[in-house]
């Protein structure tokens, strides 16, 4: 909880906001739906970092536990998307050399970090915007492991098909 926190304080100083408003119960409901509802039948503790992070997306997308926009004169129109942008970055920053534990192929680091154009983070912030666990949460799921492997592609599996 203290991390997530901090984390949107600080996006949010980043922007030049000295104040945000968050409503710390949803953000409480987004962590104890994660470790409760996971929603792989995996559970928290053996799925993916790309499943952990698309149910954090998820979730937090749904729960919405921002309530200040971001600055409109830096992200017009996704200003009050603030939720799916936070949850965003923080995946991203999060699968920045995170740990794969793969049974077959070891423990692989994700090295490189996720980049992407302004054109599709626009339209991937509006589609996260959205997005709900129970309907989205595999498609989120693809979309992480997807970008993380067009980044680090020595992680991914082998393309036969």
């Amino acid at each position: 909880m203290i991390n997530v926190c901090e984390y949107i304080d600080d996006f949010y100083l980043d922007q030049g906001l000295d104040v945000v408003e968050i409503n710390v119960n949803e953000i409480w409901g987004v962590l104890g739906a994660i470790t409760q509802q996971f929603p792989s039948p995996l559970g928290i503790d053996e799925a993916s970092p790309f499943k952990k992070v698309a149910a954090f997306t998820t979730y937090f997308a749904a729960q919405r536990p921002i309530i200040t926009n971001l600055p409109e004169a830096r992200f017009g129109l996704l200003a009050s998307h603030q939720n799916a942008i936070i949850a965003f970055s923080l995946c991203v920053d999060s699968l920045h050399e995170a740990l794969i534990k793969c049974p077959k192929r070891g423990d692989i680091i994700l090295k490189n970090r996720i980049q992407i154009s302004q054109h599709y983070w626009k339209d991937l912030i509006v589609a996260l915007s959205n997005s709900l666990p129970s309907q989205h949460f595999n498609c989120v799921s693809l979309i992480y492991e997807a970008l993380t492997y067009q980044a680090n592609p020595d992680a991914s599996y082998p393309r036969i098909i």
